[in-house]
């Protein structure tokens, strides 16, 4: 029989293998994310026993960085066919993502075992294809090639398509995504320390700002509000000086690994002001590869009225595009009296705008990060914007590559 390590949602396995042939999914998972969980045998036989755990919510978020976006699962199930030289997929893809909405991952376990001797393609379409779930979904569905082919379609088919496409239903994030593998690692195929592979250089993003100070508010950001892909970005190493103070040094810098056509993936996050905007352009005008992106904070709504103070006096105006800086995204009224104040600084003759900085950013700069980050009073909520705003940018930059590599 040999041992079987699978991954599934609850109890509805997406991929499996055997002994030392097997795919690796640490990519899904963090180290602490092995827990107690339930493993079926045959004859209704259950152990609880050791295994890499993690709700489909979370396990989401990473699929997205690894470029399983909903169109990178789309370009992919296109792509199936082609590999497999089969011709037109059976379904279409949104008929397969309307099947998996309507899965319940926590039904009883599908007959067979992909160990009991099928041939490929035959355990799906004797299994899964027949379970009553999916012929109820796909109604009076009409396949275009013979049995065979259908089934080996779908047992080729990614399983990180299939888990994306479950996500999809509410109901299934709640849900555990298992990785069981502990039968391959007692029987010897494998060992413990061996099995959990962080994740490499280039399934990372590279997050490049104007200042160390940046970096730093972002990464702690990461680690406190998004610790579930926080593995998935790093910085250039601050403990030296910076070398990328400033909009002039980050252009000089893209356009170096624009030549030498670096293979990490590279998000370069640049101030929401004059010259962040102006920065932003002249790297566009580059066009920087396809692993690569540059972007501006992003405009919030609380940016279009903001206290400026400037040669004219004191006012309220917006800032977006003229004066906002990551520091801009802390709780600016967090133990403080102090109403927080942009001041023009400067006036930019390319793009007719004023350039303003936010009054005595390192001191809210030092605050967030020497204790305002532990304080549940502290507002993050500007924080969680930006992050999201970046993780999106990355997610686009993995499914590009994902397509690019395929």
């Amino acid at each position: 029989m040999g041992s079987i390590i699978s991954l599934g949602v609850g109890r509805l396995e997406v991929d499996w293998g055997k002994n030392s042939f097997f795919t690796n999914h640490s990519n899904l998972f963090l180290p602490s994310d092995l827990k107690a969980a339930v493993y079926y045998y045959a004859d209704n036989v259950r152990e609880t026993r050791p295994a890499y755990v993690r709700r489909l919510e979370s396990v989401t978020h990473r699929l997205e960085l690894l470029g399983y976006t909903l169109e990178g699962c789309r370009t992919r199930f296109g792509d199936m066919a082609t590999h497999l030289e089969l011709g037109t997929p059976p379904l279409s893809f949104d008929d397969l993502a309307n099947v998996l909405r309507h899965v319940d991952v926590d039904r009883q376990g599908l007959p067979g075992n992909p160990d009991d001797g099928y041939d490929p393609g035959e355990y799906v379409l004797e299994t899964i294809l027949q379970d009553p779930q999916f012929l109820k979904t796909l109604g009076a569905f009409t396949p275009q090639w013979d049995k065979w082919d259908q089934g080996l379609f779908f047992e080729n088919l990614e399983p990180y398509v299939i888990l994306r496409l479950l996500a999809e239903n509410p109901a299934n994030l709640t849900k555990p995504v298992i990785w069981r593998h502990m039968d391959v690692v007692e029987n010897g195929w494998v060992a413990e320390r061996d099995l959990f592979k962080h994740l490499v250089d280039g399934q990372r993003y590279l997050l490049v700002t104007e200042g160390s100070s940046d970096s730093h508010i972002l990464q702690r950001s990461f680690e406190i509000l998004k610790p579930d892909i926080a593995d998935f970005f790093y910085f250039v190493d601050m403990s030296e000086n910076y070398p990328f103070t400033g909009t002039g040094n980050i252009v000089r810098f893209c356009q170096g690994l624009a030549k030498i056509r670096i293979q990490n993936r590279v998000v370069v996050v640049l101030d929401n002001d004059a010259a962040g905007n102006a920065a932003l352009s002249r790297l566009q005008a580059l066009g920087l590869p396809r692993n690569m992106k540059a972007i501006v904070l992003p405009s919030l709504a609380s940016f279009d009225a903001f206290p400026t103070v400037g040669p004219s006096g004191a006012d309220v105006e917006p800032v977006n595009g003229k004066a906002v800086s990551v520091e801009m995204f802390l709780d600016l009224s967090h133990q403080t009296d102090d109403p927080a104040m942009v001041r023009w600084t400067s006036f930019d003759r390319s793009s007719g705008i004023y350039q303003g900085e936010l009054v005595d950013k390192e001191r809210y700069s030092n605050h967030f990060l020497t204790k305002g980050w532990r304080d549940r009073q502290y507002d993050k909520s500007k924080l969680e914007v930006l992050l999201a705003h970046i993780v999106t940018v990355a997610s686009s930059l993995g499914e590009s590559r994902q397509l690019e590599d395929s």
